[in-house]
């Protein structure tokens, strides 16, 4: 994964969407890059709300990323169509791990 991102743009009434050129963008994935080799796994760590949803989801396409891109068994999954995406999700897996307070 090289330089990944998703940004979200913040909805404005129709008045500021027609006057104004600026838009407000939230950044919630910005410059992620990080390279694992086969076999090897990731633990994503952090406070709620911090991204790492937004990052889990974006690396597995589910949402299409903003910028950067994706490369699964070097293939970049930023270029492929959803149905192609999905045969190589496949190979792939997200495990949410709820902590348990004592």
């Amino acid at each position: 994964m090289t330089n990944l991102q998703q940004h979200y743009s913040l909805e404005s009434n129709l008045l500021e969407q027609l006057f104004s050129r600026k838009r407000d963008v939230i950044k919630a994935v910005d410059g992620v890059s990080l390279e694992l080799e086969r076999g090897e796994t990731l633990g994503l760590v952090g406070e709620s709300g911090c991204g790492k949803s937004t990052l889990s989801r974006t690396i597995l396409q589910l949402i299409p990323s903003t910028g950067g891109k994706v490369e699964f068994q070097g293939i970049d999954l930023t270029a492929l169509s959803r149905d192609a995406v999905r045969k190589h999700r496949r190979q792939m897996q997200w495990y949410f791990k709820i902590p348990t307070l004592v």
